[in-house]
């Protein structure tokens, strides 16, 4: 929350990275558990203006949950996608991007070495 009252006239983003245990839903520290939300909700730009239009990074290593996605081979392949716009307007959680290591109810893995 301190951060978020700070000005960042001057910053061109903000990147927060999370590296913690957790289960669906939640986040551990290391004397509480909190949801993950908590992160970025002092960020939208109705509480953060100085922030608005401007990249908020979260990334998130943590499981959230106890299953095992053995994964799959792929081959490779393209996808493009295109998008033009003119003039808008945007939401409080605009130019936000969320990145948690593992889906809802699977482990997160990480190397250690």
């Amino acid at each position: 929350q301190q951060t978020s009252e700070m000005d960042h006239t001057d910053n061109d983003c903000l990147l927060i990275t999370v590296l913690t245990h957790g289960e669906l839903g939640m986040l551990y520290a290391k004397d509480t558990h909190y949801k993950p939300d908590n992160l970025w909700y002092y960020f939208t730009a109705d509480k953060c203006p100085s922030l608005a239009g401007k990249p908020k990074l979260f990334f998130i290593q943590a499981c959230q949950g106890d299953k095992l996605d053995a994964g799959i081979t792929l081959t490779s392949r393209t996808e493009t996608d295109g998008f033009s716009g003119s003039s808008y307007r945007i939401p409080i959680h605009a130019d936000f991007l969320i990145v948690f290591s593992t889906v809802p109810g699977y482990f997160s893995w990480r190397n250690t070495t």
